[in-house]
């Protein structure tokens, strides 16, 4: 297998996460008044797939914070749906997702790493795969939302990396995301 160079990983914006998914936030996306003048609804660009027969699922992740270098041993795809993470409580989050290879595996060659802050909202295309969810600073509380099969064992694929990927701080304190 040839080493991959090692990747810089980006802020999470829309335009960088495009080829993996959705990224939305406050201020993004076309705002409607609501609630007599009080607030405002930003519509994003989120695009709920799915596939097959499906029932919508809302669930609460509660994640015990990591620290850097975090490896990432394994990653997961949802063939039948897209797959939104909604940071409830939560500080930064660290996103890491990759394109299927022609088998339909990881893609490490396709392989980014991105710092999410407290207000994004991450919503994964279907198909996609990435590292289980990564609370940085401190606990999280976190709001999902997907849509599942009948059978919940064709909702999520997981595999263990041949070569685990490596997600380091280096000393400008930015993030370094190596094979």
């Amino acid at each position: 297998m040839t080493a991959l160079l090692p990747l810089i990983p980006q802020p999470l914006t829309p335009e960088g996460f495009a080829p993996f998914g959705q990224v939305a936030s406050a201020g993004s996306g076309r705002a409607l008044p609501v609630n007599e003048g009080r607030g405002i609804r930003y519509d994003g660009d989120c695009l709920f797939e799915s596939a097959g027969q499906v029932t919508p699922v809302l669930a609460v992740y509660r994640i015990q914070p990591s620290s850097l270098p975090f490896t990432v041993r394994e990653m997961e795809q949802h063939p039948s749906s897209s797959q939104a993470f909604i940071p409830m409580s939560a500080g930064r989050f660290l996103v890491v997702a990759a394109l299927a290879d022609a088998s339909g595996g990881p893609d490490p060659a396709t392989a980014a790493a991105f710092e999410a802050s407290p207000g994004q909202i991450v919503n994964y295309g279907r198909g996609v795969w990435h590292c289980p969810l990564v609370a940085l600073d401190h606990p999280g509380d976190f709001a999902m939302v997907m849509w599942q099969e009948a059978d919940p064992a064709l909702d999520c694929r997981v595999v263990t990396l041949d070569t685990p990927l490596t997600v380091e701080r280096q000393p400008s304190s930015q993030l370094e995301f190596t094979p």
